[in-house]
């Protein structure tokens, strides 16, 4: 259960490699964890018509079949417990879809459907599944969009930053610890009755009521 003193432990594995994901998951499912968190770095940018097949391919491989994979290998030990948390961090994309980042746009949204799916199935065994919908937040990827902001429009990359945080209603990128904050609160007892939501942290940025 959470809170029992234990220390969070690591493997490393290429989550895009089915035979190293398929290590790791022996190594990990040894220790039969109570508590998922999954997340990824972006994919590729672009819009849908510079995107090549490969590209779709990379982005299934690495935003959306490692989280089946890892959450059906995990979730017998959740249901055996009676308690388990897991939690995915996708993207804003899912409620408002964002210029030049197709892949993006398309695959996380399937994230969704997999949260609501898994709140009413397992939520029985004390198993809580919830979503994290991140911002703009100052990690490698805003920069790596940054760049191709930069240059397709050929601005600066301080340009292309402060015009990516002057839509902001807080007028800041968000950080990376504010998205941890987040995933510990959905991980503990205290969120023990919010079950399927999709949770935005995006200092006020979406516009949809819903």
């Amino acid at each position: 259960m959470a809170g029992d003193g234990k220390k969070p432990s690591y493997v490393v594995a290429d989550l895009s490699d089915k035979n190293s994901l398929k290590n790791a998951m022996e190594k990990i499912k040894e220790r039969k964890p109570s508590i998922f968190f999954f997340s990824t770095g972006g994919v590729k940018p672009g819009y849908f018509m510079e995107l090549e097949k490969e590209d779709w391919d990379n982005a299934i491989n690495l935003l959306l079949h490692p989280a089946i994979y890892i959450t059906k290998e995990l979730l017998p030990y959740m249901i055996e417990n009676k308690w388990g948390r897991i939690i995915y961090s996708t993207s804003t994309a899912i409620k408002e879809i964002i210029p030049n980042i197709a892949l993006s746009n398309v695959v996380r949204i399937t994230m969704a459907g997999l949260v609501r799916t898994l709140a009413k199935e397992v939520g029985g065994y004390g198993v809580m599944v919830n979503g994290i919908m991140p911002g703009m937040i100052k990690t490698d990827r805003i920069i790596q969009l940054a760049k191709d902001m930069a240059a397709r429009e050929n601005i600066t990359m301080e340009e292309a930053t402060e015009k990516l945080a002057s839509s902001i209603p807080s007028r800041r990128l968000g950080l990376p610890e504010e998205i941890g904050y987040a995933a510990a609160f959905l991980a503990s007892d205290f969120a023990s009755y919010i079950n399927g939501a999709m949770l935005p942290v995006d200092g006020g940025k979406l516009n949809s009521t819903l």
